[in-house]
């Protein structure tokens, strides 16, 4: 997807256009990863910011991906129940992740 600059770009708007839809109360926490997770992507694809490896940007991909899936493990539309799985889905890839957007995120205030 990352050589696809077209899906590349449908990924991150469509990342874009579900945290504005999203409560923010069901990621507690991972809110603010989250958000951050889709602007660092954003910025990747305008070629703004590099600084990821490349398995963290997989990571990332990956979260986001399955986020913006309507087609997942519990569907969206179920009340309450149904972005717990997108956030622990989110949680897990901040395990790994957490130190590469903590930079991205430093990166964002100092430009």
């Amino acid at each position: 997807m990352l050589a696809d600059t077209t899906r590349f770009k449908r990924l991150v708007s469509a990342g874009v256009e579900k945290i504005s839809t999203v409560n923010p109360d069901a990621f507690t926490e991972s809110w603010a990863y989250l958000t951050a997770m889709v602007r660092l992507l954003s910025a990747y694809r305008r070629g703004e910011y590099r600084e990821v490896p490349w398995k963290s940007l997989v990571t990332i991909g990956g979260a986001v991906i399955y986020v913006v899936n309507p087609f997942d493990l519990i569907p969206d539309a179920v009340p309450v129940a149904g972005l717990s799985d997108d956030a622990a889905v989110v949680s897990f890839a901040l395990k790994t992740v957490k130190i590469d957007l903590d930079r991205f995120m430093a990166w964002e205030t100092t430009r």
